[in-house]
């Protein structure tokens, strides 16, 4: 059953000094270490802890983690000198690569030279200075052209991977992206991660467009995917000029399908363009908790989504008065955020608290054990966690924002409150002009090849897709909004047969100095799943494991210690039932709660098929679920856990 996949593990791994990810250019995490497999190795017995166990939650994560790519071969060896005859030519050439090499080296020392951080304000308060105080871009409608060849409403990751696809399918085209920022196209993953640990945050991110950061990997990039000179100016399309342009600080607030006709808006002017195809790649934004209501109002309650959320919240974090700070939120993006808060002011003073009503920290996604391991990473990382707390209420009193629980508890008081509960489709504009949106999912409805309409495509955040595999979802994942935009962008241009859109999107998210997730397919935790474990990469607390001796687990059906070469996969238990195999490593009869897992896998099951799977601390080997998901049925899921090596660190 499994000579197929392990067939194209083997062969992947040999063939990945080569390998290289599309989507190497777009990942951008912050702790997680990388472990690269070049070489086939041949599969060890190896002792396993294998978990099995269904619960009651739901799913959805915010994030997504692109596979690192492996460096290239070395350059073969150089050929046989040459003749006296080419001794001039090769003078020539030398004197041409000589200047090329530092004209590269040139660029890149000015891309990646950051400027030095500019001292604060005396009295310790952060002055936001950024682009919403200025102008859109173009100032007028004068500026903007008329008629493109193509339409792009959005400047996300989504809308800048379909302008690259659309410029290199028809680089004789005119495309035009049309954006509410005033910054150009920028990457969304740092906002909760790698920024935070940059000086002076409340006055650099406020401009996105100079921004520079350091990445996971320790090098330096710019926030924004392209300079300013990457884009042709909007003036230029208007003279009948080719390329991609951005409209900053721009909105579409209406669209004629009919017509092929787009209202754009800005602060005391608009303008109409028509064009001949449209993507709306609107994407997503953050909701918004009823209960903030009044702290919102009075300025104490925002969420992250933007740079200018950052440089924003950057600067009340340096004005705020004393007093922690809330994080209302149990789910990927909030844990995230958490974790970079509590990292970034751990020598203010000031305490992160971090508030969901669900028992552990990324319920809807992780198994309650695996969620009861972040609990207490997190609380080792400096986040104070409170689970099982909802929020009912809030009021500013002086200096504090007072927030009420739903159980009567005491109420919380805080000086900043960060709402994460989550993202909804910016589709308005699409159902305003008479797209079909999905009454349950949200976001517009697409067919297999990004269509809504003729003429009309959706990619990102804002599409509900449907691909063969799954059915019918929409996937708020950075992953998913490259991919999906270069197959509308492909379909959009029409230079060769439809594509239809057949990639898994693939998620990712670091959650600390020593934790990274990987993730493919329907990652929710209402389903049931099989884990399995290297024996040496389970650890149990002592004082968890005398309780666990103590006490009876109800929950728990406990297998009978096995040697190492003995152990199998259990079999997919009932919803109403857990089942473990214990290791030698780690003694019958505990509580997997009490448990910290170090490397493992995570197989979510619908009836007998895999539609998940979960990598925990395991990198480069998002190929290998990609094909574990493909064929879905399995016999043995601990022989199909062996392909994925985790007794290697």
């Amino acid at each position: 059953m499994l000579r197929a996949v392990s067939s194209i593990y083997v062969e992947s791994q040999a063939l990945a000094i080569v390998r290289r990810d599309v989507f190497k250019l777009f990942r951008t995490t912050a702790y997680a270490g990388i472990s690269s497999n070049q070489r086939p190795r041949k599969l060890k017995q190896y002792r396993t802890t294998v978990l099995a166990e269904a619960t009651s939650r739901q799913s959805q994560l915010n994030d997504s983690k692109e596979e690192p790519v492996n460096s290239p071969p070395p350059p073969p060896p150089p050929p046989p000198g040459p003749s006296t005859a080419r001794r001039g030519w090769l003078a020539a050439t030398a004197v041409a690569l000589t200047a090329s090499v530092g004209g590269v080296y040139f660029l890149k020392k000015l891309n990646n030279n950051s400027e030095e951080p500019i001292p604060l304000k005396e009295g310790g308060k952060a002055e936001i200075i950024g682009e919403v105080e200025g102008p859109p871009i173009p100032s007028s409608a004068e500026a903007l052209p008329e008629q493109v060849d193509y339409l792009v409403v959005g400047a996300g990751t989504a809308a800048f991977a379909a302008l690259r696809t659309l410029r290199s399918v028809r680089p004789e085209a005119s495309v035009l992206l049309v954006g509410d920022e005033r910054a150009l196209p920028y990457m969304r993953p740092p906002l909760s991660k790698e920024l935070w640990r940059e000086p002076d945050l409340a006055r650099r991110a406020a401009d996105p467009d100079t921004l520079i950061f350091q990445q996971w990997n320790g090098k330096k990039r710019r926030l924004a995917y392209e300079p300013s000179a990457f884009y042709t100016p909007t003036e230029k399309l208007r003279e009948g000029a080719v390329g991609a342009g951005v409209a900053r600080g721009w909105s579409v607030s209406a669209l004629d399908l009919e017509r092929r006709e787009a209202t754009l808006e800005a602060p005391g002017t608009s303008a109409k363009v028509t064009y001949k195809k449209c993507l709306i790649a609107t994407g997503a934004r953050a909701k918004q908790c009823a209960a903030l209501r009044s702290a919102r109002a009075a300025g104490r309650a925002l969420s992250v989504r933007s740079a200018r959320d950052v440089a924003r919240l950057a600067a009340l974090l340096q004005s705020a008065p004393a007093g922690p700070l809330a994080l209302l939120g149990g789910g990927a993006h909030a844990c995230e955020l958490a974790v970079s808060l509590a990292h970034a002011l751990r020598d203010s003073g000031r305490e992160v608290v971090q508030v969901f009503k669900e028992s552990t920290p990324l319920a809807e996604q992780l198994p309650q054990y695996l969620g009861a391991d972040l609990a207490r990473r997190m609380a080792a990382w400096g986040v104070k966690l409170l689970p099982d707390t909802e929020v009912s209420g809030s009021s500013v009193h002086g200096q504090l924002v007072r927030l009420e629980r739903a159980d009567g508890a005491a109420p919380l008081h805080v000086a900043l409150v960060v709402e994460c509960v989550g993202s909804e489709p910016n589709a308005e504009l699409a159902a305003a002009a008479g797209l079909e949106v999905h009454p349950q999912l949200g976001g517009v409805v697409v067919n297999a090849e990004m269509q809504a309409r003729s003429g009309v495509w959706a990619a990102g955040d804002v599409a509900c897709f449907h691909e063969p595999l799954l059915g019918r979802r929409r996937e708020a994942r950075h992953d998913h909004a490259v991919a999906s935009a270069r197959v509308a962008a492909a379909n959009m241009a029409g230079a060769e047969a439809p594509r239809l859109y057949t990639h898994q999107p693939m998620l990712w998210t670091d959650l600390g100095p020593d934790l990274g997730l990987e993730a493919i397919g329907i990652i929710d935790s209402r389903l049931p799943t099989v884990a399995v474990f290297s024996a040496d990469a389970v650890t149990e607390p002592v004082a968890a494991h005398q309780a666990a001796s103590t006490q009876a687990v109800a929950e728990q059906q406990v297998a009978a210690t096995q040697p190492a070469d003995e152990l199998h996969a259990v079999a997919t238990p009932a919803a109403s039932a857990t089942q473990t195999v214990a290791t030698p490593a780690v003694e019958a009869g505990a509580d997997p709660s009490s448990r910290s897992y170090e490397r493992g896998v995570v197989f979510y099951l619908r009836e007998k098929r895999v539609v998940g799977v979960l990598l925990w601390n395991l990198f480069s080997r998002m190929h290998v679920a990609r094909q574990v998901l493909k064929q879905g049925e399995f016999e043995d899921l601990f022989d199909v856990a062996k392909l994925f090596t985790p007794h290697e660190d």
